[in-house]
């Protein structure tokens, strides 16, 4: 994520994401120096921004704020107020963005930019929470699982296993979208109207580069219905649920028995089962949240660009600024 020099953390997204818009460089750099206020109320900036895409954070602030921070995480009470803080941001952008795409299809230039206004204030505290996924303090978490098993094999196990996702992950939930409509059509369903409410669901998740610059391919409802088509000539989709419900299954068990495990080697030490608590809670979230934050991202991204496309502005030169303006400019 970072690199080292002299008294510095460069963060340097133009290396990690050299595709990027302007935009979405101005989201990742405004999310990661606000990410002190978003996850710990401290006005404390991560840094100052050199030029969009990069940050340099002095070290000292680094290690103070990302120890606070380890110190939250350990607390089963903050945690868990933090991550129902950060579900509510994510909540909130899944609204606007709704209303956002019902503004896009009736036209209505004022409230779509109201809309995007919206999404974009409650979409950069989501941006915020992807940054702490970064610095989760991990290293501390396996310390203290070798200490409470007296094995560190055994301790990095349940972290895997805390770590692993039990809903299913965006492009998986994607492709069983797309095999359901293929049972659909199969069963009778009319194929237009059905990769039309396909497209709207998926649309923006498949594809190489960035859906702020260009449409991805299944943003296409006819490509959408090719696809469908080719799943309903299929021998056997349904398989495929079966398999994936299975695999999801025996990663709900394979959790909740190292949580119980972790549980039962703290058990007499209060402080001890706090601090499991708190990082079954934490990782709960974290294992789930890059995958939804990149359903929104995209979404969020396809929605800017078209917006752009109605008001004759080029969505690769925008910042976050214009767009949390949007309403009052349109």
């Amino acid at each position: 994520m970072d690199t080292l020099w002299r008294h510095l953390v460069v963060q340097d997204y133009e290396i990690s994401r050299p595709a990027s818009t302007r935009l979405e460089f101005d989201l990742y750099t405004t999310s990661l120096t606000a990410w002190p206020a978003v996850w710990m109320d401290d006005p404390t900036p991560y840094g100052v921004l050199r030029r969009p895409g990069i940050v340099d954070i002095d070290r000292t602030v680094h290690e103070k704020l990302v120890g606070r921070l380890a110190d939250h995480l350990f607390d089963p009470a903050r945690a868990q107020a933090v991550v129902t803080r950060a579900v509510g941001h994510r909540e909130r952008t899944a609204a606007a963005l709704t209303r956002t795409e019902q503004a896009l299809a009736v036209g209505t230039a004022g409230m779509t930019g109201t809309a995007l206004a919206e999404a974009t204030s409650a979409f950069l505290p989501v941006m915020s929470t992807h940054i702490v996924n970064w610095l989760l303090p991990e290293a501390q978490w396996e310390a203290f699982l070798t200490h409470l098993f007296g094995d560190e094999g055994r301790a990095r196990a349940c972290l895997l296993a805390l770590s692993t996702p039990a809903a299913t992950g965006h492009l998986l939930a994607a492709h069983q979208d797309a095999v359901q409509a293929a049972l659909a059509v199969r069963g009778g369903a009319e194929l237009g109207s059905t990769a039309a409410d396909l497209t709207a669901r998926i649309g923006t998740l498949y594809g190489e580069g960035t859906p702020a610059a260009r449409a991805m391919p299944y943003e296409d409802p006819a490509q959408v219905a090719g696809l469908v088509q080719t799943l309903a000539a299929s021998p056997d989709p349904e398989a495929e649920f079966e398999h994936i419900t299975a695999a999801r299954a025996r990663t709900q068990r394979l959790r909740e028995a190292w949580e119980a495990a972790a549980l039962l080697a703290a058990a007499g030490d209060p402080g001890a089962v706090a601090r499991v608590r708190a990082i079954v809670i934490v990782l709960a979230w974290a294992c789930d949240s890059e995958e939804r934050r990149k359903v929104l991202r995209h979404s969020y991204l396809s929605a800017v660009r078209r917006w752009c496309q109605t008001q004759d502005l080029d969505p690769a030169t925008l910042t976050t600024t214009d767009l949390l303006t949007a309403g009052a400019s349109s």
